[in-house]
């Protein structure tokens, strides 16, 4: 499985795996990171495998979508790096894509059309559309019920 996250900006980039996971209600900052930003997210999951899909063929592709919450650590440098542990947090329960606003869906169908221009996309993979700019957290600070430690 592939995480593709597009940015507010329309900017993309993929996480590994390892940094997903569900249901979650911590998230630890490593000792070389001073704080982290938090950001919503609506991840959207492929059904169906593609490659440079057309806007036209695209709504055959996503079959569900749920809630996410994307971390990026800031280093004492001020390198900012999305590739903690945990760092990808999505929810179990997904709905049918269908269920999804009209702007929600438009907005996902344009990032599916943009990432299988560079990239294949297959069964399972997920695409997480940040919904806002990412917000500074603190170490020992809540974001929606999740503490940071």
């Amino acid at each position: 499985m592939n995480i593709h996250v597009v940015r507010p900006d329309g900017s993309w980039y993929s996480r590994p795996d390892a940094t997903l996971v569900r249901d979650a209600d911590r998230f630890c900052l490593p000792d070389d990171c001073i704080s982290a930003l938090a950001c919503h997210g609506r991840c959207i999951r492929i059904g169906k495998s593609g490659k440079a899909i057309a806007p036209a063929f695209a709504r055959r592709y996503p079959d569900g979508w749920t809630s996410s919450v994307l971390f990026y650590g800031i280093t004492a440098d001020g390198t900012l790096t999305p590739l903690l542990d945990r760092a990808t947090q999505v929810d179990r329960e997904f709905r049918t894509f269908d269920s999804l606003e009209a702007s929600g869906q438009e907005a996902a169908l344009r990032a599916l059309v943009l990432i299988s221009r560079h990239l294949s996309l297959r069964i399972g993979d997920f695409i997480i559309i940040e919904r806002e700019e990412p917000v500074p957290l603190q170490r020992g600070g809540t974001f929606e019920n999740i503490d940071i430690l």
